[in-house]
Parts: structure tokens; sequence; C-alpha cells
């Protein structure tokens, strides 16, 4: 009989092959899949530890943020719109800008050769008219981006653009800082320069450590929280 470890390990796999854990989604936790499973911690960590090697995970030490929307958490992996649309919020989306752009700068950071990126711009309001977000996406370019340019994002969810061309996230790194908008994004967001707005960068990468989408993002304080958890959640 199997060890313990390789049963749970199995199972895991089985059930991210059923899509019934989708790309980039987020396993449960050590203790919830121990009391799953019916095994100790250090079990589920042997397991964990044979899904990492085999490049079907990534994991990261008792750490996670978690974008808030009016003090309920969003769940980012399956886009805003339709996570804000679960909290029973409606946005309108207003799409800036759409198209191949270089950016040699990002090219350099994440040592690429090709500066091309798809680009994405976008602001997101509330059905009130109010501006809450602008959201400025970078992704590397790929041939097959062209079809994008010419029909446009699908169901109008870049997430789901990405995983229609195979594309799928697997951890990536969020700061966050309090600016003061500029003239020319104040006029965008419908609000007046200086205002302060919390602005994010959100690097995702995927299983291989590749970049996949660098976004940066303006969000009106007085609806977004970014909020952090360490070590074990209490419970």
């Amino acid at each position: 009989m199997a060890a313990k470890y390789k049963q749970v390990a199995d199972s895991l796999v089985r059930r991210i092959q059923a899509g019934e854990i989708g790309n980039g989604a987020r396993l449960p936790g050590e203790v919830d899949l121990a009391r799953a499973y019916d095994v100790s911690r250090s079990t589920v960590r042997q397991a964990l530890s044979n899904l990492k090697q085999a490049g079907l995970i990534e994991t990261w030490t008792g750490a996670g943020s978690f974008v808030s929307y009016d003090g309920a958490t969003l769940d980012d992996r399956i886009g805003w719109s339709k996570a804000l649309a679960q909290r029973g919020v409606d946005t309108l989306t207003r799409v800036l800008l759409l198209a191949r752009v270089d950016d040699p700068d990002l090219a350099r950071e994440f040592s690429l050769s090709d500066p091309s990126f798809l680009a994405l711009d976008r602001v997101r309001s509330l059905a009130s008219g109010e501006a809450i977000s602008l959201e400025r996406s970078r992704v590397p370019w790929r041939s097959g981006f062209s079809k994008v340019l010419r029909k446009g994002l699908i169901e109008g969810s870049l997430q789901r653009t990405l995983e229609a061309h195979a594309i799928h996230t697997a951890g990536g790194v969020e700061t966050v800082s309090l600016v003061q908008l500029s003239a020319a994004e104040a006029e965008l967001l419908g609000r007046k320069a200086g205002d302060a707005f919390l602005a994010t960068q959100r690097t995702v990468h995927d299983g291989a450590g590749a970049l996949v989408e660098r976004v940066d993002s303006l969000l009106h304080p007085k609806h977004f929280k970014l909020r952090f958890n360490f070590g074990d959640p209490a419970r």
C-alpha cells in the first residue's frame, strides 16, 4: 500500500487534472488538507513537496494578500468583474487601450528578448458612474494575441483570454502604496488632481517562473483595502 503522503499527492493530482482545483487556484491550507485527508501536517507537507517537484503547484510559507471591496474579500483569481459581481456589485468597464505596445524597460526588468506586450488599460466604474479603479495590464506578447486585438477579450475578461491561450498563473508578488493622482489620472477617474488613491503593482508568474502579467492599478481608497495574512490564520 502506498505511503499516506503519496495517497494524498495522488488524490490532489486527480483533483487538479479533473479541474476540481482550477489552474491558478489556491490549494486549501495545510490544516484543512490534514483534516480532510485525516493525516498529519507533516504528511501534507510531503504530499505538497511531491506536487511542487512535479511542477503542478508552487508554495509559499504562510503568506498571502487579498484585495477586499467594502470589507468583502475578492477572489482575484477569477477576475475582478466576476469577483465584484459575486458580491452583488454591478460595475461598468471602459477599455481605454487594447493594443500591442513596446516597453523596453519592462522587458529589461524581466530579461525578455522581445519588448512587445499586450497592453490593456481600463477604468472600472459603479453603475452610479463613480469610477473606482484604473488598471493597466501588460502581458508578454504571443503570436495568438493578434486575434485578441481583432476580436477583443473573451467575455470581456483578460483572465479567460489568457486561459484560452494556455497561459496559467502560479503565483506572484503585489506591492501597495498611497499616491496622489496626476492630472491625467484624475481626469480618467473623475477626481481632482492630487486626490489620494491606493496604487498596487501586481507581478504574476507561471509555474516555470516566467512573467505572465504586470498590472498597475489605482484603487479608490473609500472602497478598496489590501489585507495581509501570515502564518496559520486563526480558526
